[in-house]
C-alpha cells in the first residue's frame, strides 16, 4: 500500500492508494475509526448495484447506514443534499458520526458539503471510486453542487479523515471512465511535470490494460502534485489557480452540452484552446501543440468540439466562477511550468477557439 500526506488549512490527512479494499480496517483504525462509530455510507444506485456485496461487508464490520442517490451531474443539485440531509436527521446522525463518500467525484463533492454543513461539521471519509475521483477531485476539499445551471457554484473547502483508492475499482469502469479520467492527468503532466508527461506518452498501452503499477505510480504522482499545490494555497486564492489549467472553457463545455460530455474531456477540450492562448499571450511554442494532440490520440482525448449555441457558449465562459469581470486563464509557459490569471479578450478567445476544438481535422 502507497500513502501520500496531503498538507492543507493548517490541517494533514493521509490518501492511501491499494489494490483491494482489504486494508481499510486497517486503516479506519490507524485513524482512529472505531466500529462502534456510526458511519453512514452515501453511495449512488449504479455504484450500490455494481459493489452491493463489498458494501455489505463494510456494513457487517462497522455500525453502518446506507443512502443511495440517483448518479449524475443532472442530481448534483440542492434537492440531493437536502435529501441526504433528510436521511441523517431521521437516523439520529449526530456530531460524532462519520460520513463516507463511496463513489465517484459527484458523490465526493455531495458528501464532502453535507459533512462540511450538518451540525455545522461532522468527519466524512472519501472511498473514490472512479479513476478521476481517485487523482482529483477526493483530494484538495473542495465539495459542492451545482446550482441553476452554474457548476459547482455553492460549496466549501473541508477535508475528509483520509482518502482509501482502490485500483479495484478502477478494474469495473467502462473505458469512457478511464479516458474521462486521463484529461485531469494530462492536466496535471502539463501544469508541473513533464516527467508524468512522458511518461503517459511511453506507457498509455500498459495503463489501458489497467495495469496495477502503472496504475498506481500515475495515482500518486498527481495526489502528490495536487498536495503540494494545495498545501500551498488551500483556498484557491494563488498558485492553486494552476488547477484550474482548461477548466474555463472545459466547465463551458460541459454545461451546454448539458453535461453529456464528460469532465475529463471536457477539460481536455479546455487545455487545447488554452495551448492556442498560451502561443498568444506567452509565446508557448508552436510545436508543443502538436506534440501534445499527438498524445491526445494516444489516450482517446477529444480534440473537436461541436457547439451548438456559441453566444451562449461566450456567456458560460465569461459567468465561469472563477472570472470576476474579466476573462482570466491558466496559460501554460512550457510543458511543466504556467501562469495563472491571464487577462484574456474575447476576441483572442474567439480565435483561440476556432483555431483549437472548433477547427475540425
Amino acid at each position: 500500500m502507497k500513502e501520500v500526506t496531503v498538507n492543507s488549512n493548517n490541517d494533514s490527512y493521509r490518501v492511501y492508494i491499494d489494490i483491494t479494499l482489504d486494508k481499510l480496517p486497517a486503516v479506519m483504525e490507524e485513524n482512529k475509526i472505531k466500529k462502534s462509530d456510526r458511519l453512514f455510507i452515501i453511495t449512488d444506485t449504479t455504484v450500490y448495484g455494481i459493489y452491493k456485496d463489498k458494501l455489505s461487508r463494510i456494513k457487517h464490520l462497522y455500525n453502518c447506514r446506507i443512502f443511495t442517490t440517483e448518479p449524475g451531474e443532472d442530481h448534483k443539485t440542492i434537492d440531493t443534499v437536502k435529501s441526504i440531509y433528510s436521511f441523517l436527521i431521521e437516523e439520529e446522525a449526530d456530531r460524532n458520526s462519520i460520513l463516507v463518500a463511496f463513489g465517484g467525484g459527484i458523490i465526493g463533492d455531495l458528501v464532502g458539503f453535507c459533512a462540511a454543513t450538518y451540525m455545522r461539521g461532522i468527519r466524512f471519509i472519501n472511498i473514490p471510486t472512479t479513476l478521476i475521483s481517485q487523482v482529483d477531485s477526493s483530494l484538495g476539499g473542495k465539495t459542492g453542487f451545482n446550482y441553476n445551471g452554474l457548476k459547482n457554484m455553492i460549496g466549501a473547502f473541508y477535508n475528509p479523515v483520509f482518502v482509501f483508492s482502490s485500483i479495484m475499482f478502477l478494474k469495473t469502469l467502462p473505458e469512457e471512465h478511464i479516458i474521462s479520467g486521463m484529461g485531469e492527468i494530462l492536466k496535471y503532466s502539463l501544469i508541473k511535470d513533464k516527467s508524468l508527461f512522458n511518461f503517459l506518452d511511453i506507457h498509455y498501452k500498459e495503463i489501458y490494460e489497467l495495469e496495477n503499477d502503472k496504475l498506481a505510480y500515475i495515482i500518486r504522482e498527481c495526489v502528490k502534485i495536487k498536495s503540494d499545490v494545495t498545501g500551498e494555497d488551500f483556498k484557491d486564492t494563488g498558485v492553486r489557480n494552476i488547477l484550474n489549467f482548461g477548466h474555463t472553457v472545459g466547465h463551458a463545455i460541459e454545461t451546454c452540452s448539458n453535461y453529456s460530455i464528460s469532465h475529463g474531456k471536457s477539460v481536455a477540450l479546455g487545455m487545447l484552446t488554452a495551448l492556442k492562448l498560451s502561443e498568444k499571450k506567452l509565446n508557448l511554442n508552436e510545436n508543443n501543440y502538436t506534440m501534445i494532440k499527438n498524445v491526445y490520440k494516444k489516450l482517446k482525448l477529444p480534440t473537436y468540439y461541436n457547439v451548438d449555441n456559441s453566444s451562449l457558449f461566450l456567456y458560460a465562459i465569461k459567468h465561469d466562477k472563477k472570472n470576476t469581470g474579466t476573462m482570466r486563464f491558466v496559460l501554460l509557459n512550457e510543458i511543466g511550468k504556467c501562469t495563472i490569471k491571464v487577462e484574456v479578450t474575447e476576441s483572442e478567445l474567439k480565435d483561440a477557439l476556432n483555431n483549437s476544438i472548433f477547427k475540425e481535422e
